[in-house]
């Protein structure tokens, strides 16, 4: 419900939405913050000719300068809040700084797409799913999902996908990476065998649940081998290898390690 309400009274407080020109989104508004739910304003809120059963879809946004070459536009420029809410399909917009988000009257089997003309104006921008008034805190955190990805994958637009949620769901490609080869960076200063060996043996002992034997067959050494090069692991990574969490730590960063990186025995 913060989340509506943020948008909403950054919408309908600023000039343009004088009191009269748009009564049923202020009659929204004061219900809304006189302690209504979302589900019970969302009909005066929805474009007439729709069914009750009304859906949204959340837009988060960031401007990128990098993309465009006007300014960063300001809450208060009407002539920004114009285009990108036609080109976004829906007046319920706020621009605050470099940060958008918006609120997208939707059917609930809807796709969302990226519109061009908000690429074309330096944006990125991440789209919920389409859900029922109750539901918009998730969405929320969906469309925030979305574009944290876009992001990171300098794209004009990410849909939230709907696949079951993952860490890799919500870890930003670009973040992840870079955790990744911080966390192995100490292995460069391993010597012989050198990092790569100490990689692929570090993955193929977790692959194979800690077996000490198993790994040894696997990469065809001795099984003392393996205990060396896995002590001197935990040595430069500072960790102990017989903690589950910082196994399933270590098991993510080599799944992360950028392919350039990657070593299979």
């Amino acid at each position: 419900m913060t989340s509506t309400a943020t948008v909403l009274l950054a919408l309908l407080t600023s000039p343009r939405h004088a009191l009269g020109t748009d009564t049923h989104s202020v009659g929204a508004l004061v219900r809304l913050m006189l302690g209504a739910t979302p589900a019970q304003v969302a009909p005066a809120l929805a474009p007439a000719g729709r069914t009750s059963d009304e859906h949204w879809i959340v837009v988060h946004g960031r401007h990128n300068p990098g993309r465009s070459t006007p300014p960063p536009p300001t809450g208060d420029d009407p002539a920004q809040l114009a285009t990108l809410g036609t080109a976004l399909g829906t007046p319920y917009l706020s621009i605050d700084g470099p940060g958008l988000r918006a609120l997208i009257p939707s059917a609930p089997d809807t796709r969302p797409s990226a519109p061009a003309q908000a690429a074309d104006l330096g944006w990125s921008l991440g789209f919920s799913a389409p859900a029922a008034a109750p539901d918009l805190p998730g969405a929320d955190r969906q469309a925030e999902r979305a574009l944290q990805r876009a992001i990171a994958a300098d794209a004009p637009a990410v849909v939230h996908s709907s696949d079951p949620l993952s860490l890799d769901a919500i870890v930003a490609p670009a973040d992840a990476q870079e955790l990744a080869r911080t966390r192995f960076a100490p292995l460069d200063q391993a010597g012989s065998p050198g990092a790569t060996v100490l990689l692929g043996t570090l993955r193929t002992w977790l692959n194979l649940h800690g077996s000490w034997d198993r790994a040894a067959a696997a990469l065809g050494v001795h099984r003392n081998t393996v205990r060396h090069r896995l002590a001197r692991i935990a040595e430069l990574l500072d960790v102990d290898l017989r903690d589950p969490g910082v196994r399933m730590e270590l098991w993510f960063a080599l799944h992360w390690l950028p392919d350039d990186h990657r070593t299979h025995p």
